[in-house]
C-alpha cells in the first residue's frame, strides 16, 4: 500500500499467546547443499530471493484457528523451523531454538475495503522487505477486507524450496473441504511421504558424463548477451507485481489440444507475442535478433516434492519475439522447448548452482551475471492444486505467485495453474518496464491471438496446423 493509503491498516498480530507447534522433536541438524546454498547467496540490493505469492479466501478471517491450524501442520516440514547458520564455510539447517509462530504471521486490519489497486501496491510494499535471516526464512502476512474476503501473503526464501515444493506445502497446509480441524489429511502427509525412484539424478549422477555437462555450461558462457532493448536496462531496484484476472483452463487446454503442443509451450508463444508488442510499441526494433529467456524446467519427480529444497534447471531459450506470424509463433516455441527437453541443458544449469553454491560469494555473483547477461525475462510454469483448497475452514479463490528474479534479470513472468484456472502474473524492475500493467494486458491478448489464429488455421487448413509440431503430453509443473 502506497503512503497515501497507508494510514488504513495498522499491524496486530493474534492470538497473544504463543502457540506451540508441532514440530518433530530433536529435528537434526543438516547440511545445506550447495545448490540451496547459492541460492540462500543470491539476494541483492536489486533482487531478492523470495518467492511472493497471495492467498485469497471467502469471509472473515478467524485469526486464532488460521494460526493454530499453520503451527500444527507447517512445522512438518523441518525447513519452516530451522535457520541458516554458517560454520566453516559449510552451511547447516539448524533448528531455531527460539521458533515463536507469532513472529512469522502478522494481521493487518484494514479499517475499510481495499482497492484491486491499493492491494497491488501494499504487496508491492511488502515484497521490497528483506526476510530476517536470523530466523526461519518465510513469513506470512495477513489481511482482511480484501475482496469481500481476506488474503494472505506466503513470503518464502527460494533457499528453503522451488516451486513444485511449494505447492506441496499449500497442499499439506490446507484441505479439499471446509469441515477438517487442524489435522492434516495423512495423503501425501511429510513424515508418511517415501522417496522414489529419481531416474533424473540417477542418470545426472551416474549416467551423463561430466564431460557434456561441462560442454553446456561452456555455451552457455559462451553465448552473445542478449540483444540490448529497454529490457536490459540498468535496474535501480525498484519492483512492480501486477496480475490480472485468471484465465479458463479448459480454454488454454482447448488451444494446446488443437495445435498438438503442450501448454508450456503456448505461455511461451503467448510470451513471446506479448513482448514483441510491447517493444514495438516502445519503438523497439522486433524484426531482427530475438530474445532470449530463462525458462525454468523441473528436474524433480512430483512424488518427492516434501523433500523440498531446489531441484530444477534454468534454459536459455530463443523466444520467437522476431516472428510477426502467431502461428509460426507457436510452431517455433513448440520446437525449441522439445528440443531443450531432449538435450542436457536443464542438468547442466543446475549443476552450475551447485559449482556455484562451492564458490566465494562475490565470485558466484560475477558468474551469476555473466550467465543471467545472456536472458532478458525468467519464465516459469507451475501446476497449482487441481481443485478448491480450504484453509482454517475458509475457502480459498486465487492463488497468485510471482518468480524472483537473479543477476541482471529484472523481467519475470510466472504462469500457475489452480481449481481449473490459469492465474498470470509479473513481477519487473520498473526502469526496465515502467509500465507493467500494459505488458500483462499484453499477454492475455496474446493468448487470444493465438486462440484465434489457431482457430482459423484449423477451420482452413486442418492438414497444416500441427505439421512440423510433435504431438506431445500437456506440460508438467515447471518449478519456481
Amino acid at each position: 500500500m502506497d503512503h497515501t493509503s497507508a494510514s488504513r491498516a495498522h499491524a496486530h498480530q493474534e492470538p497473544q499467546q504463543p502457540v506451540e507447534p508441532a514440530r518433530p522433536a530433536g529435528a537434526p541438524r543438516s547440511r545445506m547443499t550447495r545448490r540451496d546454498y547459492a541460492w540462500h547467496r543470491m539476494d541483492t540490493n536489486k533482487n531478492l530471493m523470495v518467492i511472493n505469492s497471495i492467498l485469497l479466501f471467502e469471509g472473515e478471517v478467524d485469526m486464532e484457528r488460521l494460526v493454530s491450524t499453520i503451527a500444527h501442520r507447517l512445522p512438518n516440514y523441518p525447513r519452516f523451523t530451522q535457520k541458516v547458520v554458517t560454520r566453516w564455510g559449510r552451511a547447516h539447517w539448524v533448528e531455531d531454538e527460539e521458533f515463536n509462530i507469532l513472529d512469522h504471521i502478522k494481521h493487518e486490519r484494514m479499517v475499510e475495503e481495499v482497492s484491486r489497486a491499493e492491494l497491488q501496491n501494499h504487496l508491492t510494499r511488502i515484497a521490497h522487505l528483506p526476510l530476517a535471516t536470523d530466523r526461519p526464512m518465510w513469513h506470512m502476512t495477513v489481511l482482511d477486507r480484501v475482496n469481500g474476503g481476506h488474503a494472505i501473503v506466503f513470503r518464502v526464501h527460494h533457499c528453503i524450496t522451488d516451486g513444485l515444493g511449494l505447492v506441496h506445502v499449500l497442499n499439506h497446509l490446507t484441505d479439499d473441504n471446509g469441515l477438517h480441524g487442524r489435522t492434516p489429511s495423512p495423503v501425501g502427509h511429510p513424515h508418511r511421504a517415501a522417496v522414489t525412484g529419481n531416474p533424473v539424478c540417477f542418470n545426472l549422477a551416474r549416467a551423463v558424463s561430466w564431460l557434456k555437462i561441462a560442454g553446456h555450461v561452456t555455451r552457455l558462457s559462451m553465448l552473445w548477451p542478449d540483444a540490448r532493448t529497454r529490457l536490459k536496462a540498468p535496474m535501480h531496484g525498484e519492483k512492480q507485481l501486477v496480475w490480472l484476472p485468471p484465465l479458463e483452463m479448459d480454454r488454454v487446454r482447448t488451444l494446446s489440444k488443437r495445435m498438438g503442443v503442450t501448454l508450456n509451450d503456448v505461455w511461451v508463444a503467448a510470451v513471446s507475442g506479448a513482448l514483441r508488442a510491447y517493444l514495438s510499441s516502445n519503438g523497439e526494433q522486433v524484426d531482427g535478433r530475438a530474445l532470449r529467456a530463462a525458462v525454468t524446467f523441473n528436474l524433480r519427480e512430483k512424488a518427492n516434492a516434501f523433500q523440498l529444497g531446489n531441484e530444477f534447471g534454468l534454459v536459455a531459450v530463443e523466444l520467437p519475439t522476431n516472428v510477426d506470424d502467431p502461428c509460426q509463433r507457436l510452431r517455433q516455441s513448440s520446437a525449441r522447448m522439445t528440443a531443450i527437453k531432449r538435450s542436457h541443458q536443464p542438468r547442466a544449469t543446475m549443476t552450475f548452482l551447485s559449482i556455484a553454491g562451492c564458490l566465494p560469494t562475490a565470485l558466484q555473483h560475477f558468474a551469476l551475471n555473466l550467465f543471467t547477461s545472456k536472458g532478458s525475462v525468467v519464465l516459469t510454469n507451475i501446476e497449482g492444486p487441481g481443485s478448491r483448497r480450504y484453509l482454517a475452514g475458509s475457502r480459498m479463490t486465487d492463488l497468485i505467485c510471482w518468480v524472483p528474479q537473479a543477476g541482471k534479470l529484472g523481467v519475470g513472468l510466472a504462469f500457475i495453474s489452480y481449481a481449473g484456472q490459469i492465474q498470470l502474473a509479473l513481477f519487473v524492475d520498473t526502469d526496465q518496464v515502467p509500465d507493467p500493467d500494459r505488458l500483462m494486458a499484453l499477454t492475455v491478448e496474446a493468448f487470444a491471438e493465438l486462440e484465434t489464429a489457431t482457430r482459423a488455421m484449423m477451420e482452413t487448413a486442418p492438414e497444416q496446423a500441427v505439421e512440423g509440431v510433435p504431438a506431445v503430453p500437456l506440460a508438467s509443473a515447471r518449478a519456481a
